[in-house]
């Protein structure tokens, strides 16, 4: 298998162009995918982007409000990058994952 189908290990600043990205070790950050986003936030990718990320997520309420009855329904990052340029990924698809235990206190961590 080449390195090109493998995850990288860490996703770069935005428009980086270094060996390891141009190996695709890493990525730049305007080419990471959702999955990666998500993957940099469990602490699966290194973060090495110098860039302050903003994280929404929607929540939902079910059965009145009770502790524990809401539940996260979206999670939106967005990034500012220079010059009002602004990057942004929707990880709603990627809560069933390690990202979903962020937003559950009675998650485990079962990596």
């Amino acid at each position: 298998m080449s390195r090109l189908d493998q995850t990288p290990y860490a996703i770069d600043p935005y428009d980086c162009g270094c060996t390891e990205c141009i190996l695709r070790d890493y990525v730049p950050l305007r080419d990471a995918t959702d999955e990666q986003i998500a993957q940099m936030l469990t602490g699966e990718l290194r973060n090495n982007t110098s860039t302050e990320f903003r994280i929404s997520a929607e929540w939902s309420l079910s059965d009145g409000f009770r502790p524990g009855a809401a539940t996260v329904s979206s999670v939106q990052v967005t990034a500012e990058i220079w010059g009002g340029l602004t990057l942004t990924w929707d990880l709603t698809d990627h809560l069933d994952g390690p990202l979903g235990r962020l937003f559950d206190p009675d998650a485990t961590d079962d990596r």
